[in-house]
């Protein structure tokens, strides 16, 4: 059981099932990379993070994405977010690229990976 979440626009993205994932629409013609995306890590209610928690992506197309602590910083690969994670959240932002070269397509392959040490308050 999962005791931590991704929420967009106070909806919980899909954990695997891809009812409600993080979609975009992007032009590769263009190189174009999206605007920042708001998300918000949560716990459930009586957990929270003990210790470093990471963000990163894992999929055939990672690479394209990236994540920051701000909407206007400098995005990465990986996220360490050092302060605990409550069910109150943690907001950060992550951005998407399409490059020349790619076929239209919905690419589900790539997961926004947490992780994380959880506790019992």
């Amino acid at each position: 059981m999962a005791y931590i979440h991704v929420y967009r626009d106070g909806v919980q993205l899909s954990e695997g099932t891809g009812l409600t994932p993080l979609s975009l629409t992007l032009n590769a013609t263009n190189n174009e990379e999206s605007a920042a995306q708001v998300l918000v890590t949560k716990t459930e209610t009586g957990y929270v993070t003990s210790g470093n928690t990471t963000v990163e992506f894992a999929g055939a197309t990672a690479d394209k994405w990236s994540v920051c602590a701000t909407a206007d910083g400098t995005y990465g690969p990986t996220l360490t977010i050092a302060t605990p994670i409550t069910e109150a959240g943690t907001t950060f932002y992550v951005k998407a690229k399409a490059t020349v070269g790619e076929t239209p397509k919905n690419d589900d392959t790539v997961d926004i990976k947490l992780s994380c040490v959880i506790a019992a308050v």
